[in-house]
């Protein structure tokens, strides 16, 4: 079993400077390799032919230069046993060669140098199995380096990074008994340096996964803007909208950096106060997700959720032009808007952290179409743009009438169901009615409260079901 805990380190200034060269120098090696890897890839698939002169470095090349492998060009391809060595261990081979010549690469051990080069091998990997083309890195992207196991020590008050020295930290929970620590890696976030260790212990198994026999109940959610989930049992959960709480306050700070004079110290310190409060926003998100995921993990054994292509949701507005080639309106402004705060949503991670609590738990999560979810009435099936009215869904066919969100979130609960191979009648804690009192101790009387979640106002009381308040 693996778990992973994150520490705040308390570095001496010696040691964060030491630290952020490392991050300079690994960050340079890796875009070193990355260009090897990507021209010797290129060789392979568009062969360049015949003598001619190279731009970037002005060097003569022709077919008898070109690498002998496919991998890269740096480094010896064959092993001593005469078998061909992969790209990673290509390129670790010319480690020596360079910190002969870079004698300053000698300052970092060579486990994290061999971890920076792992790190660009399974971008690679990605990239063959379909995961997007590897990217140079600038500094903003390339924050952290990493020790393999056994390389690192850790006692209560102080952890040993080899090469740095002891390095105190904040120890905010403990290691349980059992779990040994593997892979360290060493990050650097705006308020400081963390440390994240993974842990693994052998002795606890993977929890299996409950049969789907004995799954008693389900629930399904639709995402939203203005509420961040709607259940399926008529439960909304609220959306705080972290990063619109602190835009005004970013806005006013932007500005004032903008006016310091540049390479100034003012500058550095006003620009770190921006990079603080962004990650303050990161915090409290993930923070607000990670509560949301274990309580609806408490409340059903099957999750269901919309599959939504979230990338495309957040592409900009393609120009458009008329007949003489000018340009015309194509709502830039509204979608940038929209973008922002599908953005500021985050559902792609409010997801994967629901499917990470649900794993490990032993429970399902499952992802269905969300097509026409929004447009169908889930009692008779019928389809029509208009049976929703913004918040209302009215069917013109079975004149059922229900939030329009809550009714998108049956339509993926039975979807998903359907997928599983289950039926709603095998669910009896699916659904079941409350008396008055009971809804009307669910209401909420301050919606302008981020922290609490208002229950829509319906139009029948039938229509009411459990409705607990996560918020």
């Amino acid at each position: 079993m693996f778990i992973a805990y994150r520490y705040k380190l308390n570095p001496s200034q010696n040691q964060a400077e030491k630290m952020n060269n490392w991050l300079s120098m690994l960050r340079a090696n890796y875009n070193f390799n990355l260009r090897d890897r990507i021209e010797a890839f290129e060789q392979v698939s568009k062969p360049l032919l015949g003598n001619y002169s190279r731009l970037e470095h002005k060097g003569e090349c022709c077919p008898l230069t070109c690498s002998v492998s496919k991998n890269a060009t740096l480094g010896s391809p064959w092993k001593n046993n005469g078998k061909k060595r992969n790209a990673y261990e290509q390129q670790s081979s010319n480690l020596l060669i360079l910190k002969k010549e870079r004698p300053w690469y000698r300052n970092i051990h060579s486990t994290v140098l061999q971890q920076n080069l792992k790190r660009l091998h399974k971008a690679f990997d990605n990239f063959f199995e379909g995961r997007g083309y590897p990217k140079f890195k600038n500094r903003s992207k390339f924050r952290s380096f990493s020790y393999p196991p056994g390389q690192v020590k850790i006692t209560e008050k102080a952890v040993y990074l080899p090469s740095i020295g002891w390095c105190r930290y904040f120890n905010s929970r403990v290691i349980p008994q059992g779990f040994k620590v593997k892979t360290v890696t060493v990050r650097h976030k705006a308020d400081g340096w963390y440390i994240s260790l993974r842990l693994e212990d052998k002795s606890v198994p993977n929890i299996p996964k409950i049969e789907m026999s004995s799954v008693r109940n389900a629930i399904a959610g639709d995402l939203g803007l203005n509420k961040l989930i709607s259940l399926s049992d008529g439960e909304i959960i609220a959306n705080p909208k972290f990063f619109r709480q602190a835009e005004r306050r970013k806005e006013i700070r932007t500005k004032r950096a903008s006016r310091k004079r540049k390479g100034s110290k003012n500058r550095a310190k006003a620009y770190q106060y921006l990079a603080k409060i962004d990650n303050k926003v990161l915090n409290q998100r993930q923070d607000y997700h990670w509560k949301i995921a274990q309580a609806l993990c408490k409340k059903a054994e099957i999750l269901i959720f919309e599959n939504l292509n979230i990338k495309g949701l957040l592409k900009k507005c393609q120009p458009k032009q008329d007949e003489e080639g000018r340009y015309l309106k194509n709502g830039r402004n509204a979608k940038r808007a929209l973008s922002r705060l599908i953005a500021d949503a985050a559902w792609g991670e409010l997801k994967l952290k629901i499917k990470s609590v649900a794993e490990k738990l032993g429970l399902y999560f499952v992802e269905v179409d969300p097509k026409n979810s929004s447009r169908q009435c889930h009692k008779c099936g019928y389809i029509d743009k208009e049976n929703r009215k913004k918040e209302r869904f009215f069917c013109l066919n079975c004149n059922h009438l229900e939030d329009s969100d809550i009714q998108a979130s049956k339509n993926i609960l039975l979807r998903g169901l359907k997928q599983l191979g289950l039926d709603l009648n095998q669910l009896p804690s699916v659904r079941r009615k409350v008396t008055a009192l009971e809804i009307s101790s669910t209401l909420v009387d301050e919606p302008s409260n981020p922290s609490k979640v208002k229950q829509l106002e319906l139009f029948d009381s039938s229509l009411w079901s459990v409705s607990p308040v996560i918020g």
